[in-house]
C-alpha cells in the first residue's frame, strides 16, 4: 500500500477513537476535514481542514500508536476553546497548547493518553497557580516571565502542531461549537471522577459573555416619563373661547407633552473595602454618571450613592443636575475595612420604611464579589457588577442579576 495511503488509514481510524473516546467532540469533528500531504512536520489545522504529513505519522504511529489521535484531538480543542489566530506572540501560543494540552491529560482517554503526563499536569498548575487562572491571557503573561531553558522544555512538552497555518474562521461556527460541547460535557458527562472539569472551567471562561454595561445602566436605571402641558402648541383662543360660551366646554384642550425619561429613583452602591481597587470604582461611576447626564435628572429624582465596606459609610443624594455635578466633582472613596453587601440592604430597606423611597425599582451594587449577601430578596431589583480580570465564578442568589465587567471593558465604555 501507498505510504500516503497508509497514513491516512491511520488518520481516519484516528478521527474514529477520537469520538468514540470524546463524543462531545462528534460534531467537531465533522466539522473538519482531514488530509495527508507528503513528507514531514507537525499537523496544522487552517480552521476547516486539519493537515497531517505522511512521513511524521507513519514514524509516531509506530512509536505511540495514540499519538495521531493525540494530535487530532489537540488541534480540535484549539478550535473548541477559540484558538484561531495566526498572529499570536510566541508566549500566546505556547499558552494555548499548554492549556490544550492540560485538559486532555485531565481527560486521560483511552486512545489519547501520551507518556509524560504527570510531569505536563505539575508544569500547569503551577503556572496556573501563579497566573491565576487557565486563561490564555494570563498564563502568556506568566510564561514571559519563565527562563529561555524552560521556554524550550515547555516547548518540547507541549507544541503539537502548527498554528502558522491557521486562516479566518467562521467565528460563530465554533462558538456555537463550544457551546454546544460545554452542554454536552455538562447534561452527559457523568461518574467521571472530575476528569472533565478542567475542560468545562475552561470553556466557560472562553464562552464568558462580554457586556457593554453602559447599555446595561440604561435599561437597569428606571425611567420615567413626565406628561406636561405643551405651552408651545396650546392655542388659548379656542380654550377661553368655548369656556365663556359654553360654561366649563373648551372648545379645545390643553395638549399634553411627554418629555424623555428621566432617572426616577435608584440606588448605585459602591463596595469600598481593601479589596476593590480604586481605579475601577471611579471609572464605573463616571461611566454610571454619564448615563445618569444623557438620560436626564427630573425634579422628582432620588438617586442614592451609597458607599459601604462592611458598614455604610456615606449616602449621597442626588436629586438634581447640580448636586450630580457637585457629586462628581468632589468624589471620595471612603472605606477600606471587610466586605458585607448586608448593611446595603438593610439600609436602603430601612429607607423605604421611613418614605424615603416611593417606588425604588433598583439597587445595582458594584463590588469584587468577596461579600455576605443578604439571606431574603429585596422589594426592588438588584444588579451585582463584578470588575474582574482573573475569571472568578461568582455565585449571586437567585433572585440578582450578574454583570461581570473587566478593566479593559471599563477603561473602554464598555466596547
Amino acid at each position: 500500500m501507498d505510504r500516503i495511503e497508509t497514513a491516512r488509514d491511520i488518520v481516519s481510524s484516528s478521527a474514529s477513537r477520537l469520538c468514540l473516546d470524546m463524543r462531545f467532540l462528534t460534531r467537531a469533528m465533522l466539522s473538519l476535514r482531514t488530509t495527508v500531504v507528503e513528507g514531514e512536520g507537525m499537523p496544522g489545522c487552517d480552521g476547516s481542514t486539519v493537515a497531517f504529513h505522511a512521513e511524521t505519522v507513519l514514524r509516531s504511529f509506530r512509536e505511540d500508536p495514540n499519538s495521531v489521535t493525540r494530535d487530532l484531538a489537540h488541534c480540535v480543542l484549539h478550535r473548541i476553546l477559540g484558538h484561531d489566530s495566526p498572529d499570536n506572540c510566541p508566549s500566546s501560543d505556547l499558552a494555548e497548547d499548554m492549556l490544550v494540552e492540560y485538559v486532555l491529560d485531565c481527560l486521560d482517554t483511552p486512545h489519547t493518553s501520551v507518556p509524560g503526563r504527570d510531569d505536563r499536569m505539575f508544569v500547569c498548575e503551577r503556572l496556573f497557580a501563579k497566573a491565576g487562572a487557565p486563561a490564555v491571557d494570563l498564563l502568556s503573561a506568566t510564561v514571559e516571565g519563565t527562563s529561555k531553558w524552560q521556554l524550550d522544555l515547555h516547548r518540547r512538552m507541549f507544541v503539537r502542531d502548527d498554528h502558522s497555518v491557521r486562516r479566518p474562521v467562521d467565528v460563530a461556527l465554533w462558538s456555537e461549537l463550544s457551546q454546544q460541547v460545554m452542554a454536552e460535557v455538562e447534561g452527559f458527562v457523568r461518574d467521571d471522577d472530575g476528569r472533565t472539569s478542567a475542560l468545562m472551567r475552561i470553556l466557560r471562561i472562553r464562552n464568558r459573555k462580554r457586556y457593554d454595561y453602559r447599555s446595561f445602566l440604561r435599561k437597569f436605571m428606571t425611567r420615567r416619563s413626565t406628561v406636561r402641558e405643551s405651552q408651545t402648541e396650546f392655542d388659548p383662543i379656542y380654550y377661553t373661547y368655548g369656556l365663556s360660551r359654553y360654561g366649563n366646554l373648551p372648545l379645545i384642550d390643553s395638549l399634553e407633552q411627554s418629555d424623555s425619561g428621566t432617572v426616577d429613583e435608584f440606588v448605585i452602591a459602591v463596595d469600598t473595602s481593601g479589596s476593590t481597587m480604586r481605579g475601577p470604582v471611579v471609572r464605573f461611576l463616571e461611566e454610571a454618571f454619564d448615563v445618569i447626564r444623557q438620560t436626564g435628572v427630573g425634579r422628582d429624582s432620588n438617586l442614592h450613592v451609597i458607599q459601604c465596606d462592611d458598614m455604610v459609610r456615606s449616602d449621597d443624594v442626588v436629586r438634581s443636575e447640580g448636586d450630580l455635578r457637585r457629586l462628581v466633582s468632589g468624589f471620595e472613596l471612603k472605606g477600606g475595612g471587610g466586605t458585607d453587601f448586608r448593611p446595603v440592604f438593610d439600609y436602603v430597606d430601612r429607607l423605604i420604611d421611613e418614605g424615603g423611597f416611593r417606588n425604588l425599582r433598583g439597587l445595582m451594587y458594584f463590588t469584587d464579589g468577596y461579600g455576605t449577601y443578604p439571606s431574603r430578596r429585596p422589594a426592588y431589583d438588584v444588579a451585582f457588577v463584578f470588575c474582574d480580570d482573573r475569571y472568578a465564578e461568582h455565585d449571586v442568589p437567585p433572585w440578582a442579576m450578574r454583570i461581570v465587567v473587566r478593566s479593559e471593558d471599563l477603561m473602554h465604555g464598555g466596547q
